[in-house]
């Protein structure tokens, strides 16, 4: 498990930080199915390696998320990656299997299933935008959004009732928790569309046909959803671990809408760490 944490610290500085606060029983699925995304992410997005091949080799990694042999990826991802770590990560996805083969069966099966899920929206993502170069509808966002990272706030909080019970948070707020989780995601991964928009609409990919302003609101919306959330789980590590991503996305949410058009925001590290305390007082 150490050297699962230490990749996932050089794949994602951020997340890691959360990961590392959560309560034993979680860390090791949400670490595992973190390491398993982020690794079909860097297939979707490699530089110079075609569509088609692309959809090839995500469709054999869910394969193996699955449980299907794993024949180890040819050097042109590893090539394409766009840093050292998601290099290395590639290159040792079958270690990230072992670990999910390692999980209990019933921690297992809900990696498996939001895997199933996120590959669904980067195999649709490969394929819509081969044709088409921003999206036709509100509905198609909505439908992408929980593909990539609505169906992860569902996942963490199947799991934390799973794996810590009424420990997690009440089990009467079962399922409005579930849906609360959903936005949250969204609402983090359309962080990431409005803060890439520039960068996306350049690779000819627009994720959001309609007003941009009726979606930073809706982002902003979603992570208070988060907070509130946040609050609802009855245990400290868990709480800060949940509550910190939506604090660090309110932050760069600030700065787009500060920022001058074309410049690329990123919240310095003094602000993360004005998060992490912020994140730690509200979580006693």
């Amino acid at each position: 498990m150490q050297d699962t944490l230490n990749l996932l610290r050089a794949v994602s500085r951020s997340f890691y930080l959360s990961i590392a606060w959560l309560p034993r029983q979680m860390r090791a699925a949400i670490g595992t199915a973190y390491l398993l995304a982020r690794a079909t992410d860097s297939v979707a997005d490699a530089a110079h390696v075609s569509p088609a091949r692309k959809q090839e080799v995500l469709k054999r990694m869910r394969e193996a998320i699955a449980g299907a042999p794993w024949k180890p990826l040819s050097a042109e991802f590893c090539e394409a990656a766009d840093t050292q770590a998601e290099a290395e990560l590639l290159a040792r996805f079958d270690e990230a299997l072992e670990e999910l083969k390692n999980l209990p069966s019933d921690q297992a099966e809900l990696v498996r299933g939001v895997l199933s899920v996120i590959t669904d929206g980067q195999l649709w993502d490969l394929s819509f935008f081969e044709e088409h170069n921003c999206v036709l509808s509100d509905e198609q966002t909505r439908l992408y959004l929980y593909r990539v990272a609505g169906c992860v706030g569902r996942f963490w909080t199947r799991l934390g009732f799973l794996t810590m019970g009424e420990k997690f948070a009440p089990l009467e707020q079962r399922d409005l928790l579930e849906e609360a989780g959903v936005r949250y995601g969204c609402g983090l991964q359309l962080v990431n569309i409005l803060r890439d928009h520039e960068e996306d609409a350049g690779r000819g990919r627009i994720y959001l046909c309609s007003d941009r302003e009726a979606w930073m609101n809706r982002a902003e919306r979603y992570l208070r959803d988060g907070l509130d959330y946040s609050e609802r789980l009855g245990s400290f590590r868990v709480r800060f671990a949940s509550m910190l991503p939506a604090l660090l996305g309110l932050r760069t949410m600030r700065a787009l809408r500060h920022a001058r058009p074309g410049k690329r925001v990123k919240i310095s590290r003094c602000s993360v760490y004005a998060a992490m305390l912020q994140a730690f007082v509200a979580s006693l």
